[in-house]
């Protein structure tokens, strides 16, 4: 798969899917990477053809995979009570692959769909085509300009998802997978594990815990909630930034299919999307998220940022005091009023970020200036 996913198209690369739709395992990442190597000492270089000659003679395939996609997410969503919803629903593509996607679905239901930046473009139109709120502004805008229900939004490679309410307000993946979960658990009465990476709400503890489900851990990163999907019995496995799958799906995230099933739980509870998120928080809340990234001058090895941050741990912060601290991915501290902050260096980008969940704003805005320090001290 050629693609920049989320980010800026200077990222163009190769990402590696294994033969059940999901990252392929580190073994066979390994192994093609021996291949290049060894091509690059032999001095084999790229065997080269003209394209059309190249679909002449059947060495490329070309193939529309849509329709039979939309048909495997007729059979995880209800559409029948999606179109009863009969919701107004702005559909932004970001430019990227899952484009028009969701009005495709949908364009036999009652469902009003308006899309969005959704032309081939692929430059994303000089934006970065992640859908968190700083990215999102002319989405909010658009919505607040028009009697819409909801607005979904989808990265460049449509793996991951957001939403803004009628107000125009952000709705974080978070709250999105939490949404779902608890629709699945309530409604369709499925079951099975939990999982979550290190950075994702613990709302999801909350839910998982009131219908006796087992909830896993992981660190950050798809590949890792893949292979427990592979393994466990998964009923829904997600990240913070929106990378977000259930039962009966390939394991891997898919943002399209999220908007869907957002989209119905909006249609069967037949209420807007902020009281739907202020039910959540009021029986599985409070609770209030933020991240910052943070520039790094030089590489900073993990191994040793991890040891510098648990020989520095205080016995309470703001406070509050620390009830564990957790190694999974970079360092996690949890505090016995049910707040997080999370510290890591990013596997993607030259940068440390860290993260806070906690009841209120002005508490994660001090959990996040005391990671900011204890950062800037490791």
């Amino acid at each position: 798969m050629i693609t920049a996913s989320h980010n800026a198209p200077r990222y163009n690369g190769v990402k590696l899917k294994a033969s059940y739709g999901g990252s392929a395992s580190p073994a066979q990442n390994r192994r093609v990477e021996q291949l290049l190597q060894r091509n690059q000492e032999i001095l084999h270089g790229p065997n080269l053809m003209d394209i059309d000659e190249a679909v002449r003679q059947g060495k490329v395939v070309k193939f529309d995979p849509a329709w039979s996609y939309y048909e495997h997410l007729g059979t995880l969503v209800d559409l029948d009570v999606i179109s009863g919803g009969e919701l107004n629903v702005v559909a932004d593509g970001m430019f990227g692959s899952g484009r028009r996607s969701i009005g495709e679905v949908l364009m036999r239901s009652r469902t009003r769909v308006h899309n969005i930046r959704h032309e081939m473009n692929p430059g994303f139109g000089g934006i970065h085509p992640e859908p968190i709120a700083k990215n999102l502004g002319y989405l909010m805008s658009f919505i607040q300009s028009g009697h819409y229900d909801v607005g979904l939004a989808t990265d460049g490679d449509a793996d991951r998802i957001g939403a803004v309410d009628s107000n125009g307000n952000f709705v974080d993946p978070h709250r999105i997978f939490a949404l779902v979960l608890r629709y699945l658990l309530d409604k369709r009465g499925m079951r099975g594990t939990v999982v979550r990476t290190v950075s994702t709400t613990r709302m999801l503890d909350r839910i998982a815990h009131a219908y006796g489900l087992p909830l896993k851990e992981t660190p950050v990163g798809f590949n890792h909630i893949s292979d427990l999907m592979i393994s466990d019995d998964v009923v829904m496995g997600g990240e913070e930034s929106g990378g977000i799958s259930i039962k009966g799906h390939i394991p891997e995230g898919d943002g399209v299919l999220m908007g869907l099933l957002l989209l119905e739980v909006m249609a069967e509870a037949r209420v807007p999307l902020h009281e739907l998120v202020a039910d959540l928080l009021a029986h599985y809340g409070p609770a209030q998220y933020a991240r910052t990234d943070l520039k790094l001058k030089r590489p900073v090895a993990k191994a040793d940022m991890v040891k510098m941050l648990l020989d520095l741990a205080p016995a309470a912060i703001s406070g509050v005091q620390i009830e564990d601290i957790q190694t999974t991915d970079g360092v996690k501290y949890y505090l016995d009023d049910g707040s997080w902050l999370l510290i890591r260096p990013s596997g993607t980008e030259p940068v440390l970020r860290v993260y806070a969940e906690a009841e209120n704003d002005a508490r994660v805005a001090a959990l996040l200036n005391f990671g900011e320090e204890m950062a800037a001290k490791a």
